[in-house]
């Protein structure tokens, strides 16, 4: 399997997490963690409203999944995060701290309803300083990819 195979397979799998979000009236966002040898490790959607958890976001939810599985968060360096969205600063912030190399996104923010990205920063500016960093691990991303999958679950959700 190629890696843009790779990339549709585990793309499907974050975007069903994000159809299953809707399904339990949660916001349209889903994330796998893939290690590098292409095996899912970890998975969530968005579960801010249903936690009472402005941080369970579906990043940080399926990084969650991961680490429980793996025991050690250092063990996650190197890994893929796929996601149904663009991640926000928060998730960027948590994508930096435990080292994943890449992440390949489906939707932009600026595709969400509402979307106000804190001090107008997005995920590409966050992996520009994160390259930029002489000491941290670097951050490849693959922006848009199924863009208009994703879109088209978005526009299932009932926004507010």
């Amino acid at each position: 399997m190629n890696q843009n195979q790779q990339d549709a397979r585990f793309m499907d799998l974050a975007l069903a997490r994000s159809e299953l979000a809707i399904a339990k009236q949660q916001t349209p966002f889903g994330a796998v963690v893939v290690n590098s040898a292409g095996q899912l490790i970890g998975q969530g959607h968005n579960c801010v409203r249903s936690d009472l958890d402005p941080s369970a976001h579906g990043e940080v939810v399926a990084s969650r999944d991961a680490w429980r599985k793996l025991g050690r968060r250092q063990l996650m360096a190197g890994y893929t995060l796929y996601t149904s969205c663009e991640p926000c600063i928060l998730c960027s912030s948590v994508i930096a701290q435990l080292g994943f190399s890449r992440v390949v996104f489906a939707a932009r923010g600026s595709d969400v309803p509402g979307y106000r990205p804190l001090m107008g920063a997005n995920l590409m500016e966050a992996a520009a300083w994160i390259n930029a960093q002489p000491d941290w691990p670097k951050l490849e991303v693959k922006a848009d990819f199924m863009r208009e999958n994703a879109r088209a679950i978005l526009a299932k959700f009932p926004w507010e």
